[in-house]
């Protein structure tokens, strides 16, 4: 009888934890600078969502692109916000594992650019003459300090005449090692760039591919991730949007027929270079 009742027990107890697991979601994402500032920029957000929602969400990141990659994928990661080469990368390594529910939009555009950049006093001013010349990529997983940049320097005939290149994890990360002297250019997002607007320079501008999602584990229930996805779209209060980033004007619509232009560059430039996750 003890022993039926300690059983009994340990099932509820197991069940009421379960269930107060479920009141709880991760939002998983990728750190393109360091982990503390992405936090920080995100919890506005997170607050406004676990209001809304009733659940609370927390903030969550992995070790590097290829960890984070993997816990999107696995479900580690209920939902959260992901670049569009690793959102291509997840989606390749395991087809409708993640959903797009939203997409952000800057100056009402769903669009970004990577830029090549080299310090404000270098009389480098094109892309031909960073020939000779060492180079540095952020993550070999990041559509702006990698797919984009490269497909850049290929396109220009210069990738194969650079003296090196190396790959330094961040865009921050590339950022200062540009100002220290340590690389002769660098690839960054536009918001790196401008962060170190007083210390760099742009050089050259990508076409615009389709900017970062918004995204939920196929585990998801799909009534929370509707609610999730209309909470987004109708956010527009600036003191939760651009935090994340500047001029971020709000959510709109996404799908993952977005991505394909830049499937194709990625293509482009594996098939160059011989690496593909």
């Amino acid at each position: 009888m003890k022993k039926s009742i300690f059983i009994i027990a340990v099932l509820l107890i197991s069940s009421i934890a379960r269930g107060e697991k479920q009141k709880e979601l991760s939002f998983g994402v990728i750190a393109t600078v360091k982990p503390e500032i992405v936090h920080k920029h995100f919890k506005p957000l997170l607050d406004y969502l676990s209001e809304k929602t009733g659940l609370k969400i927390n903030f969550a990141t992995g070790v590097n692109y290829d960890d984070t990659i993997k816990k999107f994928v696995d479900g580690t990661f209920d939902l959260g916000y992901i670049g569009p080469a690793p959102y291509v990368i997840a989606t390749r390594q395991s087809p409708g594992s993640l959903r797009v529910i939203a997409g952000i939009e800057t100056d009402n555009r769903p669009t970004f650019n990577a830029v090549i950049v080299v310090r404000r006093d270098s009389n480098i001013a094109s892309l031909g003459q960073l020939a000779g010349k060492r180079f540095a990529f952020g993550s070999r997983r990041s559509t702006l300090s990698y797919y984009l940049p490269y497909y850049m320097l290929m396109k220009e005939g210069v990738i194969e005449k650079l003296e090196h290149c190396d790959f330094l994890g961040r865009h921050d990360i590339v950022a200062k090692n540009v100002i220290m002297g340590n690389y002769d250019a660098g690839g960054i997002k536009m918001s790196v760039a401008n962060t170190y607007k007083n210390f760099l320079k742009n050089i050259a501008v990508s076409e615009p591919v389709t900017d970062f999602a918004i995204v939920v584990h196929r585990d998801m229930d799909p009534a929370l991730a509707e609610k999730i996805k209309e909470i987004l779209l109708n956010l527009k209060d600036p003191k939760i949007l651009e935090p994340i980033k500047k001029r971020m004007t709000g959510f709109g619509p996404r799908k993952d027929s977005d991505y394909n232009r830049l499937r194709e560059i990625m293509k482009i430039v594996e098939e160059h270079t011989g690496y593909r996750d």
